[in-house]
């Protein structure tokens, strides 16, 4: 079992409108129809020679009780990377309108020929196997509302970290654990990781837990078919210049963090777990590992070495 050790964060918290949606714009009829907007995010792959992951989407079905609404179609698919959009990017995949009401799915209809793919830095290729992906969906499961007269904004977030794996026969396959977020309910933290703290590692990364779910056992090397860090709700990638990070669309919540630090194994091209650190904030003399995430608040921290 490896040892956690502790870093100590300088936390500023910004209250600041950080999305522009309109779907708080005090309607609260559910008689009529609303527009729903979709978009797509990621987090990182833990591969190093990944450049790319491909999806080429038909069709984006919005379900209530197990019932296609509606859907976004397109006249041709919509092939995108998903490693594109990071750290708050978004790929916009459309808008539709929908009756007002209660939803808790949205299906991604794959296309048939070539769902999803893989691309290596050499820039060959491997398919990704999404179990039902051009017939029934790549299923994303969260509850949402559509109010009337309003537009509603929602971020699938795919998190390829976890969703993506590589099975013992050597395929690619994509989970179903993507998260549905609505973005006015949604806050950020962003922050940097003192470049001291990264300069033995090839690659850091943030993970964010809800409050008390983190256990040590989530540092231990994953069964097949799963991630490390498994029941991390978000995860970002410090970058190399500066260490910064952004972990966003956050649900409103109480989060502590986890640090992780990573070596490169070049033969393999593959990332090899190091060490990971439990993030404390000094809040008025007062040291905690929770930290608030509020609706369209970001949160700053500035993280160093607790001494």
């Amino acid at each position: 079992m490896k040892n956690l050790k502790l870093l100590i964060a300088t936390l500023l918290i910004i209250p600041t409108l950080i999305f522009t949606s309109c779907d708080d714009d005090n309607s609260n009829e559910l008689d009529g129809t609303g527009t729903a907007r979709l978009e797509a995010t990621d987090a990182a792959v833990d591969a190093e020679n990944i450049t790319g992951v491909f999806l080429s989407v038909e069709e984006a079905q919005f379900i209530a009780n197990g019932q296609i609404q509606n859907s976004i179609t397109f006249d041709s698919p919509k092939e995108f990377n998903l490693m594109d959009y990071q750290n708050g990017e978004t790929y916009i995949l459309g808008e539709t309108e929908l009756e007002a009401g209660a939803y808790d799915e949205i299906r991604l209809i794959l296309t048939s020929s070539n769902q999803a793919y893989v691309k290596y830095v050499n820039g060959t290729k491997d398919q990704i196997e999404v179990p039902s992906g051009s017939t029934s969906g790549y299923k994303i499961m969260g509850d949402f509302d559509v109010m009337a007269n309003s537009m509603t904004e929602l971020v699938l977030d795919v998190d390829l970290r976890k969703a993506l794996v590589k099975r013992g026969n050597g395929e690619f396959n994509l989970r179903p654990t993507a998260r549905l977020i609505t973005k006015s309910s949604a806050g950020m933290i962003k922050g940097a990781v003192d470049e001291d703290n990264m300069q033995d590692a090839d690659k850091v990364v943030v993970y964010a837990y809800l409050e008390g779910t983190f256990q040590d056992s989530e540092m231990d090397e994953p069964t097949e078919g799963n991630a490390r860090f498994e029941n991390s709700v978000n995860s970002a990638v410090a970058s190399k210049l500066n260490g910064n990070f952004t972990l966003a669309f956050m649900p409103e919540g109480d989060y502590e963090l986890i640090v992780a630090t990573y070596k490169e194994d070049q033969l393999l091209g593959e990332l090899e777990f190091e060490s990971a650190t439990k993030v404390e904030v000094s809040i008025g003399g007062t040291t905690t590992s929770v930290i608030e995430v509020q609706a369209r608040v970001v949160t700053n921290l500035l993280i160093n070495l607790f001494q």
